[in-house]
């Protein structure tokens, strides 16, 4: 499928919540079925829900364990930068909130308000596996020339609900190093870990260790235990030995992760790996002249899981820079 990024599977309505962007470069987040008929925008319905305007950037980072809510980031209706900038798109959530939206799109509740500034954001939401907690990232301060990416910390929070309206409570933050990137993909399928890019602990210069996150994973009631997943190869330079992209597969001890390390063409690849790091292996080959999967160029995104086939995913690409020229391709685990 063209243009579309995707985020999660609901396994009660076999919908795949992708997010796509428009002519106009805004980003919007729907639901599609497995054989790409029934596309249904889940934040057009109400373009102007409380707060957020109508052209802003809107993205599904995940949906809820039984199906039925989406969680989104969504960029604020008034700030000082400009409305719908790339800076707020889906996974860079500058001036972004967390929203909470029905699957059909036609109930949302705010979960979030941060100070509507160009140092504050929020990135990849993401539920456990009962609906009950959410982690996601949450930037603090904004890009320097010693923070490229800016600086951020994990955001661990539980999900209540109240009369009818969800709220967030007893947010926990882990940050073992300060000024550094953090990506949280999920939770475990015990829901006893976290797992997450970051260039905490990554020795080299400046641009070596901004760019050239691993996957760790640590305990989610301790937020400590650091358990480095993504193998230690040397880095040579910016993207030398970048990993980010990282998700366990369902009924397994293994995740799938993304990787650049001996990319050819300056891309990433999928690789897995054992649930505590080790066993090693290449999934695909995007960037392999010569190879049935050749792409040249391509970025491995976001992952969703088909809920019917464990091994089975399908995984955002990008051919491009900047999230351009996205496709999203089937991937089978054998």
């Amino acid at each position: 499928m063209q243009n579309a990024e995707p985020a999660a599977w609901d396994g009660a309505s076999d919908r795949i919540i992708i997010n796509r962007r428009g002519a106009n470069h805004i980003w919007n987040a729907y639901s599609v079925l497995p054989n790409k008929t029934g596309l249904t925008c889940i934040t057009c319905t109400r373009p102007s829900f409380p707060g957020a305007g109508t052209a802003t950037q809107r993205g599904a980072s995940d949906v809820s364990p039984h199906g039925g809510y989406v969680l989104l980031t969504i960029e604020k209706g008034s700030h000082p930068g400009a409305i719908g900038s790339p800076f707020s798109d889906p996974g860079r959530g500058v001036y972004s909130d967390i929203w909470l939206s029905t699957l059909n799109g036609q109930m949302m509740w705010q979960l979030t308000d941060l100070p509507a500034t160009s140092n504050r954001g929020i990135i990849w939401p993401r539920f456990d596996r009962t609906g009950s907690q959410i982690v996601w990232s949450q930037m603090y301060r904004g890009v320097d020339l010693r923070h490229p990416l800016g600086q951020w910390a994990l955001k661990i929070a539980h999900l209540v609900w109240n009369d009818g309206t969800p709220s967030l409570a007893n947010i926990r933050t882990y940050e073992p190093q300060t000024g550094k990137f953090f990506e949280p993909y999920g939770f475990s399928p015990n829901d006893r870990r976290i797992i997450f890019a970051s260039d905490i602990h990554v020795h080299g210069g400046l641009l070596e260790t901004a760019f050239n996150s691993q996957i760790w994973t640590i305990d989610a009631s301790s937020l400590g235990s650091p358990q480095r997943i993504s193998p230690g190869d040397p880095t040579i330079g910016p993207f030398s030995n970048y990993n980010e992209f990282a998700f366990y597969i369902p009924d397994s001890d293994q995740v799938v992760f993304g990787r650049t390390y001996h990319s050819k063409a300056g891309g990433m690849d999928y690789w897995t790996a054992g649930s505590d790091g080790g066993d090693y292996q290449r999934l695909t080959f995007m960037d392999q002249p010569g190879n049935q999967q050749y792409m040249g160029y391509a970025d491995a995104g976001g992952i969703a899981f088909d809920p019917k086939n464990p091994h089975r995913f399908i995984a955002g690409v990008s051919r491009g820079l900047f999230n351009e020229r996205l496709q999203a391709i089937f991937v089978t685990i054998h």
